[in-house]
C-alpha cells in the first residue's frame, strides 16, 4: 500500500486546524446556531398555525373535519408521529397515529421539542388542547444527518479546504529551497566532488546541484534548484541511437541502477561535453522511489585523449608498415600481406602474380648527382608504380631501388602485361619529374612469375621473379624477363638513348 506524501500530511493538517478555529469559534460567539432551539421554535410556529385551523373547525362543531384532517396530517407528515385533540374535559376528540403509546405529557402546559401542545379557545373559552407528537431528534438515521445544511457547510469546508490547500502547498513548495532540507555538510561534500552530483525528487526536478554541474552550466547552483533535469539540452553521443528516454526517467520507474550512461551536454561555451552517467534511485521503506542520485563523470579529455591515442597508434601502426622514403609497404609489411594473399590464393584456387624491378644503372645517379638526387628517383619511381598498378595490387620497397609488386588473380600473361605498361610508364613519365638528371633517362628492368608457375611458398615466388629480374639486366636492361617452366627469360631488350658508362645496377 503506498503511503501518504508529506503534502497529503500537511494538507490534512491544515484542514484540521481550519476545522478547529470553525469549532472554536463556534464556543466563543455561537456561530452555529442551535439546531434543536431552531427545530422547536419551528414546530411551536407550525402547531399554532394547526391549532388556528382546527379552532375554526372546533367553532363549528365539525369533528369530523378535525379526524380527517389529523389522519392526513400524520400519513403525510412523516416528522409527525401521532396527534390528538383533547378537550378541556379531558375528553380525545380525535386521535392519529400511535397517539396513546408515543404521548408523554409534559408538564401542564409546557411543550418540549418533540411534545408540542397548543390550547384551542372557543370565543375566548378554552375548548381543548392540540397535542402533537414530533419525531424526536436522537431518533434520526445516520442519512438524516447528512441532510444537515450545517453538515453539509462542514463537509464542503473540509473539502475545499482541502483541495485548495493541496494546490496551493503544492506549488508553494515547488518554489521555495527544497534544499535548506540538505544539512551543510552534504553540500559541502558534493561540492569538494570533481564529478557532477545532482540530487532529484521523484518529480525529478533538481533538489541539490554541486558545484561542479553549475560550473558547466555556468550558473549558481542554487539557481538550477526547481527545475526539471530534463531541461538541459541533453543529447545522445554520436555513436548511439537519439535519446528515447533519460536515464534517471528509467532509473525512477524500474526502480533499478542506470549506470555509465553515454550521454552529452553542451557546456557555457556550447561546447559538447561528453559524460558517463549514473544514476541511482533512493527508496523509502515502503520500496518506493523519494528521489534520484545522479552523477555524471566528464570523460571529454579521456575520450579526446583516446582518440589521440588511437590516431598516434594508427601512425605509429603506419610508420612501421611504410618505407619512410616512398610511402609504400616496407619490406616486413610486404610479406605479411603476402602470406595472407597466398593463403586467399591456395583456398579460392586463384594464381597470384609477383613482380619484382630495379632502376637501371641507379648508383650512376647517386655518383653523378648526389644522394639527394637519387632518393628523389626512387620517389618519383615509387609514386609513378603506385599510380599505375590496380588497387588491389600491393606495392613494396623490397631493399634499395629496388620494388615489389603483388598481383592477386594474375597469371603469367596477365603480370607480364601489367609490368610492361609499369616498365612504359616509367620510361616516358620518369625523367621527365626529375630535371636534374642533366637529361640522363630513368628506366626499369622487370621481372615476373606467378604460383601457377610452380613456386611452393612466397618466398619461392619472389626468388624465380628476382631470377627473371637478373635475366632481364643480363639482356640489355629497360625489359621486362619472365620465368617460365624452363627457367628465366629476357624479353626484347630496348635501346637506352643516353648510355651511361661504367654503370652497374
Amino acid at each position: 500500500m503506498k503511503r501518504p506524501t508529506p503534502l497529503l500530511w500537511i494538507s490534512f493538517g491544515l484542514v484540521s486546524l481550519t476545522l478547529s478555529i470553525l469549532l472554536m469559534s463556534d464556543l466563543a460567539v455561537n456561530l452555529i446556531p442551535d439546531q434543536a432551539v431552531e427545530i422547536f421554535e419551528y414546530r411551536q410556529k407550525y402547531s399554532e398555525a394547526l391549532a388556528v385551523q382546527y379552532s375554526l373547525l372546533a367553532e363549528n362543531g365539525d369533528s369530523r373535519a378535525i379526524q380527517e384532517a389529523f389522519d392526513l396530517l400524520v400519513e403525510r407528515n412523516a416528522d409527525i408521529l401521532s396527534a390528538a385533540v383533547v378537550l378541556a374535559n379531558g375528553q380525545t376528540l380525535a386521535l392519529a397515529g400511535r397517539h396513546q403509546e408515543t404521548w408523554n405529557q409534559p408538564t401542564g402546559d409546557s411543550s418540549t421539542p418533540d411534545h408540542i401542545q397548543v390550547p384551542i379557545y372557543n370565543q375566548a373559552k378554552r375548548w381543548g388542547t392540540v397535542q402533537l407528537r414530533f419525531q424526536s431528534l436522537g431518533e434520526k438515521e445516520w442519512l438524516d444527518w447528512l441532510k444537515d445544511p450545517w453538515v453539509q457547510f462542514l463537509g464542503m469546508v473540509v473539502g475545499s479546504a482541502f483541495m485548495g490547500y493541496f494546490l496551493y502547498m503544492k506549488r508553494t513548495l515547488r518554489q521555495l529551497d527544497p534544499s535548506s532540507v540538505v544539512p551543510l555538510r552534504v553540500k559541502a561534500a558534493f561540492d569538494v566532488l570533481v564529478e557532477s552530483v545532482v540530487l532529484l525528487d521523484n518529480a525529478e526536478r533538481i533538489v541539490l546541484a554541486n558545484r561542479a554541474f553549475g560550473e558547466v552550466l555556468g550558473k549558481d547552483p542554487l539557481t538550477l534548484v526547481g527545475k526539471r533535469l530534463d531541461e538541459f539540452c541533453w543529447t545522445s553521443v554520436p555513436s548511439a541511437p537519439p535519446l528515447g528516454k533519460f536515464p534517471w526517467t528509467t532509473a525512477r520507474e524500474d526502480k533499478c541502477l542506470e549506470l555509465d550512461f553515454p550521454i552529452m551536454l553542451p557546456d557555457v561555451s556550447g561546447k559538447l561535453l561528453k559524460f558517463r552517467m549514473n544514476c541511482t534511485p533512493i527508496l523509502n521503506d515502503g520500496e518506493n522511489v523519494q528521489g534520484l542520485l545522479v552523477s555524471m563523470d566528464d570523460v571529454t579529455k579521456l575520450d579526446e585523449t583516446i582518440r589521440a591515442l588511437e590516431s598516434s597508434k594508427a601512425e605509429l601502426e603506419s610508420l612501421a608498415m611504410r618505407d619512410p622514403l616512398t610511402g609504400c609497404f616496407n619490406r616486413r609489411a610486404l610479406f605479411e600481406a603476402f602470406e595472407d594473399l597466398a593463403q586467399v590464393s591456395t583456398s579460392e584456387g586463384t594464381d597470384l602474380g609477383c613482380i619484382m624491378s630495379d632502376i637501371d644503372h641507379f648508383k650512376s645517379f647517386n655518383d653523378r648527382f648526389g644522394h639527394a638526387v637519387g632518393d628523389q628517383v626512387i620517389q618519383v619511381v615509387s609514386k609513378i608504380l603506385s599510380t599505375t598498378i590496380r588497387p588491389t595490387d600491393i606495392l613494396g620497397r623490397y631493399g634499395g631501388e629496388e620494388f615489389c609488386i603483388l598481383l592477386p588473380g594474375q597469371g603469367p600473361e596477365g603480370t607480364a602485361r601489367a609490368a610492361e605498361r609499369l616498365r612504359e610508364a616509367i620510361e616516358v613519365q620518369a625523367s621527365q619529374a626529375v630535371r636534374t638528371t642533366e637529361g640522363t633517362k630513368i628506366l626499369m628492368s622487370f621481372g615476373v612469375s606467378c604460383f601457377s608457375l610452380g613456386a611452393a611458398d612466397p618466398l619461392e615466388l619472389v626468388d624465380q621473379a628476382d631470377k627473371a629480374l637478373y635475366a632481364a639486366k643480363e639482356g640489355g636492361r629497360n625489359q621486362v624477363g619472365q620465368w617460365t617452366t624452363d627457367g628465366p627469360q629476357a624479353g626484347i631488350p630496348i635501346e637506352i638513348e643516353v648510355e651511361l658508362v661504367g654503370a652497374e645496377s
